[in-house]
């Protein structure tokens, strides 16, 4: 009984002796059940890159799961090399490695997904071929390189009108990053770089502000609006991005309509959850009865849909904070003072403070802040401290889409800003102002102005940690 154990466990040394001794190609020519998966290798040129020292894994489908390969694959040369790369990686990748999907990088340029028992849609039916030169898994079926959500999106007939408003964002840069430096421009102060090292690219600032549905790099799930859903959904944000001109107003709308429909990573459709963060921040609820496609990707799961949901004031039209401290222009009789300070609830803040103003001029003291809105009704609020007099002091928030303060800009009425008291709420929280309508999506300038009567035996201050707009109905 020693013996016969003896004996085989010599068998299986020497058969891994075997395998260790040969290439890749070379398993593969010797195995008939893949002579059609060689002959593809024979005609690109992977044989002999197989039969090279660098190490690969291979996932070589069987004669007869190639049996149904579509023949425009097989003629046309550069269909077939995408075809037989997608089925082979860099490094040897084994089965105990993949107790948990993998997502590798197929020398096709696209990703792929090997696990314990599958490769992509195929099931492995025979792993583990330890080889000279790398792992070879033969598997059941095939993988065609599929397309990244950029590709299928443009790709798509239903869905051209949000690929070609991206696309529409495309422009042209200087890429100076292999640039050779020779000197600063004295009056515009930009470097001046060799010619021959900076060229032209294109770039698109949707991939550059949202995200680059191109990338390989990176595992998302992009939901793609139908034709019809996507002039739905322009048509519901118009009223929110009122510009200059019809066409900026479209612009906008546009933008908004798609900016938050990437989330990273990759969310099957049996498994959403409610609600859907996407990386710009925003939360979107995806239906599944309004899926009318799904596609799986290089770089993650596409659903096209003819809806989307979403609040619009609540997720869309982002609630807008004014730090106190970040402002555009100071107008101010005193020094200004920058403190950090922590209420009575725990709250850590950075505040500013003009803490004695004796005078009132035209225009008024005031801190100008500088910030983009909405064209809706915006609820305002201050959160402020007076830890500056021991009597109440007054200041009202003004607006206007120009730099100048004057006195028919609109805004709040004065409000009282009571002496600090750490047993009195009001002293330290949040206060409610009043409402103000921006009619123009685009910059609005904010000013926290003084109180007027002041004089050296009655001064008055300006304190702030932030002005907040929330939008309202």
């Amino acid at each position: 009984m020693f013996s016969s154990c003896k004996d085989a466990w010599q068998d299986h040394n020497e058969l891994k002796l075997q395998t260790l001794d040969k290439t890749i190609a070379t398993q593969i020519s010797e195995d008939a059940d893949l002579s059609v998966f060689n002959s593809y290798l024979v005609k690109t040129g992977y044989d002999k890159i197989l039969a090279g020292s660098k190490t690969y894994t291979v996932w070589a489908p069987t004669n007869t799961a190639l049996a149904n390969l579509d023949a425009s694959v097989v003629n046309d040369e550069e269909k077939l090399k995408a075809f037989v790369s997608n089925h082979i990686a860099n490094q040897a990748y084994f089965t105990q490695q993949a107790n948990k999907p993998l997502t590798l990088r197929a020398l096709s340029g696209k990703n792929v997904i090997f696990t314990a028992t599958s490769f992509e849609d195929a099931n492995l039916v025979k792993t583990e071929l330890s080889l000279k030169n790398g792992a070879l898994h033969i598997v059941d079926g095939t993988a065609l390189p599929k397309p990244n959500a950029w590709e299928f999106l443009q790709a798509n007939s239903n869905t051209q009108k949000q690929a070609s408003y991206i696309a529409s964002l495309d422009f042209t840069e200087i890429d100076t990053t292999q640039g050779v430096p020779l000197f600063k421009d004295p009056i515009t102060g930009q470097t001046v770089f060799q010619e021959g090292t900076t060229f032209p690219v294109t770039r698109n600032r949707y991939f550059r502000q949202v995200a680059d549905l191109s990338s390989e790099d990176s595992t998302v799930t992009v939901i793609i609006l139908n034709d019809n859903a996507f002039d739905t959904e322009v048509n519901k944000l118009k009223p929110y991005y009122q510009g200059l001109s019809a066409d900026s107003t479209e612009a906008d709308a546009k933008f908004s309509a798609v900016k938050d429909l990437v989330i990273r990573g990759r969310f099957d459709l049996a498994n959403l959850p409610d609600s859907l963060r996407a990386v710009t921040g925003v939360q979107v609820h995806l239906d599944k009865s309004a899926v009318v496609e799904t596609k799986q990707l290089s770089n993650g799961v596409a659903y096209v849909v003819n809806a989307i949901g979403y609040k619009v004031l609540e997720n869309k039209i982002p609630t807008v904070i004014i730090q106190g401290e970040l402002t555009d222009s100071i107008r101010s009789q005193s020094a200004v003072v920058y403190k950090k300070q922590k209420s009575p609830d725990g709250f850590l803040f950075d505040e500013i403070q003009s803490t004695s103003i004796t005078s009132s001029p035209s225009p008024l003291y005031h801190y100008r802040y500088k910030t983009k809105v909405n064209s809706v009704k915006y609820a305002v609020y201050w959160r402020s401290i007076n830890d500056i007099l021991t009597t109440p002091f007054s200041m009202a928030v003004k607006f206007s889409v120009g730099k100048k303060l004057n006195d028919t800009l609109l805004g709040t009425d004065y409000k009282e800003v009571l002496p600090f008291d750490p047993s009195i709420p009001e002293t330290y929280r949040e206060t409610y102002l009043g409402e103000y309508t921006a009619e123009r999506y685009g910059t609005l300038y904010s000013f926290l102005i003084q109180s007027t009567g002041a004089t050296s035996t009655a001064p008055t201050a300006l304190s702030l940690d932030y002005i907040k707009l929330v939008p309202i109905n």
